[in-house]
């Protein structure tokens, strides 16, 4: 039998006894079992051991001088360090009322001597064994309640975020409601702008239609009065000219008033084509140098400019894209009307260009008779006079024309002007 102490001692047991065989005996046998005993002789010095390092057990004599055993285990209870470990007391008071006392305050378990040896281990072995279960069931329970707290934090923490995703997911729910109310709403828009640019498509359509029936009535009723008109000019020229000497003055001037209302007609009819044609031109347009469009104008109006000894100067002006004889016309109209409402004085037109953003913005100024602004606006409608044929001849279509010119180029005409104090004439080209 191998009577050697275990390498590892089972465990650190305090034995307090003032009876020192006792301790000498004591301390044999646990050593021999593997235990790793501590000896005191007094209550004083087993307070201090417990205090220094709690052992696993303490062996505890009653009957001690200065302070028996039963103060000693009143002590130990009350303190939190070594409340917990188990007191064995062994005594040779073996009355009930000395066991109850004992478990009274605090111990364990009692053993009467003179006591057997094997019981004593058997009972340090039960206790110690009960010790360690109770440890380990401490820990487990402080793991456990770790792990508790630990679960509810998670818990807790599941719980905001649960709370937190279905606010999310209410936000979410509003926000997609919001969206389908909207997208319900762009598409009724939708429908109505698509059935609006339908209509309106619909209504351009009909629109230049009606535009180019209109301009091909104008065109061929135009042209055909053109012989009829002849024809009666000619007639009254030939009357006239043959039955001069037969016809009295009054015939004379009848005669003579109907050539001027057919010449007058005439020139009407030719001005009539002339609009006709802005919008039945099919030529395409081309980079044109405005520059010689003035030239050509000036050249076409030499005889007006002569008569009147007008003043017809430019700047420096652009190339744009468009049909160049439309241009002619277009500033021949413009430099002719300065010219046609002048005052005494000679006339002077001034023409110039500016770049702005994306179109060129051209100006015709002159020293006129000027417009009255309640005019200005009327007077690019076709057939509109602000005079009469007596103060100043015209048919009232050349400013129309000029506009549809401008029109048919992407711009826009209008007119500053006061009256007395000249006007000038604006419009946009790209």
């Amino acid at each position: 039998m191998n009577n050697q102490p275990p390498e590892t001692p089972l465990g650190n047991i305090l034995v307090v006894d003032d009876t020192p065989e006792n301790l000498r005996l004591l301390s044999t046998m646990l050593t021999h079992r593997g235990y790793a005993p501590r000896c005191v002789i007094n209550g004083q010095m087993a307070l201090r051991a417990c205090n220094s390092n709690p052992p696993d057990l303490i062996l505890l004599d009653i009957m001690m001088p200065e302070m028996n055993g039963y103060e000693v285990c009143q002590h130990l209870k009350s303190e939190a360090k070594t409340r917990e470990i188990p007191v064995i007391f062994i005594s040779a008071k073996d009355e009930v009322f000395d066991k109850v006392n004992a478990f009274a305050v605090g111990a364990v378990d009692y053993i009467s001597k003179p006591f057997q040896f094997e019981e004593v281990l058997a009972r340090i072995e039960s206790h110690l064994t009960l010790r360690n279960l109770q440890k380990q069931l401490k820990e487990q329970n402080v793991l456990l309640q770790e792990e508790i707290s630990t679960r509810r934090a998670v818990e807790k923490t599941l719980h905001e975020k649960n709370q937190i995703l279905q606010q999310e997911i209410s936000t979410r729910c509003a926000v997609e409601k919001a969206l389908q109310e909207q997208n319900f709403l762009l598409q009724q828009e939708i429908s109505n702008r698509q059935r609006a640019e339908s209509a309106l498509l619909k209504s351009n359509q009909e629109l230049a239609r009606s535009n180019a029936e209109l301009e091909q009535f104008a065109y061929v009723a135009s042209h055909d009065l053109q012989a009829p008109l002849g024809t009666i000019a000619s007639y009254a020229q030939l009357l006239e000219k043959r039955y001069k000497d037969q016809l009295d003055g009054q015939a004379s001037k009848f005669i003579g008033n109907i050539v001027q209302g057919c010449t007058r007609m005439q020139t009407l009819i030719d001005d009539l084509l002339e609009y006709s044609r802005v919008g039945r031109s099919g030529k395409p347009f081309q980079m044109t140098d405005c520059n010689h469009a003035v030239q050509q104008a000036i050249v076409n109006l030499q005889g007006a400019i002569r008569d009147t000894q007008a003043v017809v100067t430019y700047t420096e002006l652009p190339a744009v894209m468009g049909e160049s004889s439309q241009f002619v016309q277009l500033f021949q109209n413009l430099i002719g009307n300065a010219i046609k409402y002048r005052h005494a004085a000679p006339p002077a037109v001034h023409i110039t260009a500016c770049k702005q953003q994306e179109n060129w913005l051209f100006s015709v100024s002159d020293n006129g008779i000027g417009i009255a602004s309640q005019h200005q606006e009327r007077i690019f409608q076709i057939f509109q006079r602000l005079h009469t044929q007596r103060e100043y001849s015209g048919t009232g279509i050349g400013l129309a024309i000029c506009q549809k010119i401008v029109e048919r180029h992407g711009g826009s005409i209008w007119v500053e002007s006061e009256p007395g104090q000249g006007s000038t004439f604006h419009f946009t080209l790209p």
